[in-house]
């Protein structure tokens, strides 16, 4: 798809005679030859200025009109806006139809087989129509639109899918093939009876299908008449009647835009048979010659006996203690990852999912960590689901690709099982390396305040993950005896469904800080301007995983004013520190 119209032309330069009466003695020359200089000081300066304005605009020129809409002054976002309201990436009802011999005819409908230009794609062509050429070139055009306007027609022409056509025409083919025949063919469960000296008939069905893919491009709707000669034939076609009956098998599939399509069971012949049956008969005699059935190995009733049949994980977090800002963006970061569904080794990222969290797109400013403080950003309290959602993937035992832990600890979850995002980054991102499509499955329940996040798919042999983690205080690098933070080692388990240990491997180390006012620091001394950990140590030996952890049943979250659960390991703050308030959490701050 490309734009074109009728730029306004720029106004021809005319030549106008000009006397000047030159008199040397008058003083009044060179008067006005200083004027006309600082006037053409101002001019050059007033168009070095538009020139610049004119560069800086990011919005389409005023006066722009695109198939009729005005579309000046928009950015391209509103102008796909604008566009999509106005009806650009609706289809409609527009339809092909096409009378075969006997009686038979076939409807292509747009909507099958069409599909329409993106409405962003022609805003941004617009946008960059206006602006093609150099700063003097564009600031040309921009005073050219304000005067005259320009007008662009978008071409947005429908993309016709060729096979879906053909697909539709092959089938009415069919159909014409078996009226043709009439009482003389009959397609029975298990056998074809024909009677021996039945006409046949062709359709060019390469040349219908260009006939009517052209139609849909040109956008002419009439009905389209297609004679095709019928012979008649003593001898049976096997080819054409092997043709008629024909079908390719094919398994039930299921697509995240379709859901699941059924299988097609495949029917065929043997030709060498049926030419026998055909000579052995006399003139008139009805042949019967059986089918051949090939049967799918996968049916729809399959695929929706076990497609999101299972409980992969689920974990619900606590929100008390969040202001109503902050349940709003927790709301909405859930409502976003509600019911996406990803195909097998299809990756999730978090951030485009949600898209930019922004007063528009209807997040409210809470509290997030930024640059290791505490600050008030849009969207704040986003992480909570992200968090939820990384601590349900390991229990999934999905494959996580990216994930950042947070610059302080978090109270809704254990040590280690957080992850951070921020526009920009960081990003949480996870691949579906199972058989089958899964399901995320998020929303708020305010029954009881929490954020809920459940993964379904297919459970195939009974494995199941358990989380295990140790978690040991890191020190200053310049005062040894200066705890500034905590780090966390988490390992994955995976079992056999009788029990047994198949993998451990360590997923993932994460360091917290502590909040400045927990850490001691030596009286009478500054505290660093940064803190550096020292070199990792070896962890600990792991705990054992929590009981909120244990698959497959959801169990209860730890509470909310406990930093880790209360079977694990008691928080670790400094001694004689005063605990620290949690911030309501944090959401979409960057991490330091």
């Amino acid at each position: 798809m490309k734009l074109s119209g009728n730029k306004p032309k720029k106004p021809q330069k005319t030549e106008k005679a000009v006397s000047r009466r030159k008199d040397k003695k008058h003083s009044g020359a060179w008067i006005a030859l200083v004027a006309g200089l600082a006037a053409v000081a101002l001019v050059l300066g007033g168009a070095a200025y538009g020139v610049s304005r004119v560069s800086g605009l990011d919005t389409i020129f005023p006066n722009v009109t695109v198939d009729g809409i005005d579309v000046g002054g928009l950015t391209p976002a509103e102008a796909a806006d604008l566009l999509a309201r106005s009806g650009y990436e609706t289809i409609g009802d527009n339809a092909v139809t096409v009378e075969l011999p006997l009686d038979v005819s076939v409807t292509v409908r747009a909507d099958e087989v069409c599909t329409e230009t993106p409405v962003r794609d022609i805003a941004d062509m617009v946008y960059d129509a206006c602006k093609s050429g150099s700063a003097v070139e564009d600031a040309l055009t921009y005073l050219r639109c304000r005067m005259n306007g320009m007008e662009l027609a978008s071409g947005a022409a429908m993309t016709v899918d060729e096979d879906a056509v053909r697909a539709k025409v092959v089938s009415a083919a069919k159909e014409v093939q078996q009226a043709l025949l009439g009482s003389e063919l009959e397609i029975g469960e298990e056998t074809i009876s024909v009677v021996k000296g039945a006409t046949g008939v062709t359709v060019d069905t390469d040349s219908l299908t260009r006939q009517i893919v052209d139609a849909f491009r040109s956008q002419h709707y009439d009905t389209i008449r297609y004679d095709a000669p019928i012979q008649a034939d003593t001898e049976l076609d096997i080819q054409a009647l092997y043709d008629t009956v024909f079908t390719e098998k094919a398994d039930a599939f299921f697509t995240k835009e379709n859901g699941i399509t059924p299988e097609i069971v495949g029917v065929s012949f043997d030709m060498d048979e049926a030419q026998r049956l055909w000579d052995a008969s006399a003139y008139g005699d009805e042949v019967v010659i059986p089918l051949i059935f090939d049967q799918p190995e996968t049916t729809a009733a399959d695929l929706d006996a076990v497609l999101f049949r299972d409980q992969l994980s689920s974990m619900s977090t606590t929100l008390r203690g969040s202001t109503s800002n902050r349940v709003n963006n927790v709301t909405k970061a859930a409502a976003s990852i509600n019911d996406v569904i990803l195909m097998p080794g299809e990756e999730f990222s978090y951030n485009p999912t949600l898209g930019k969290r922004t007063a528009e797109n209807g997040y409210l400013t809470a509290g997030a960590y930024s640059g290791g403080e505490v600050v008030q950003e849009y969207g704040g309290g986003i992480c909570q689901v992200s968090s939820t959602l990384y601590y349900c993937c390991l229990y999934a035992n999905l494959k996580i690709t990216s994930r950042t832990c947070h610059y302080f600890p978090v109270s809704y979850l254990p040590p280690g099982l957080d992850a951070t995002v921020s526009w920009g980054g960081p990003e949480y991102k996870f691949v579906n390396n199972r058989e089958y499509p899964i399901k995320i499955v998020s929303y708020v329940k305010s029954e009881d305040n929490t954020v809920a996040v459940e993964i379904w798919g297919t459970d195939t042999d009974g494995t199941y993950v358990e989380m295990t983690y140790s978690t040991w205080i890191v020190f200053d690098e310049e005062y040894p005896d200066v705890a500034i933070g905590y780090k966390a080692g988490t390992s994955r388990n995976v079992y056999a469904a009788d029990g047994t240990l198949l993998s451990h491997k360590s997923e993932a180390t994460s360091f917290y800080h502590y909040h400045p006012e927990d850490i001691k620091w030596p009286e009478e001394t500054e505290p660093p301007e940064e803190t550096t950990p020292p070199e990792e140590t070896t962890p600990p030996e792991e705990t054992a995983p929590p009981e909120v952890t244990a698959p497959p049943e959801e169990t209860a979250p730890p509470e909310p004013d406990a930093e880790l659960p209360p079977s694990e390991t008691p928080p670790l703050v400094p001694e004689n520190a005063e605990p620290a308030p949690q911030p309501e959490d944090p959401g979409d701050g960057a991490q330091e």
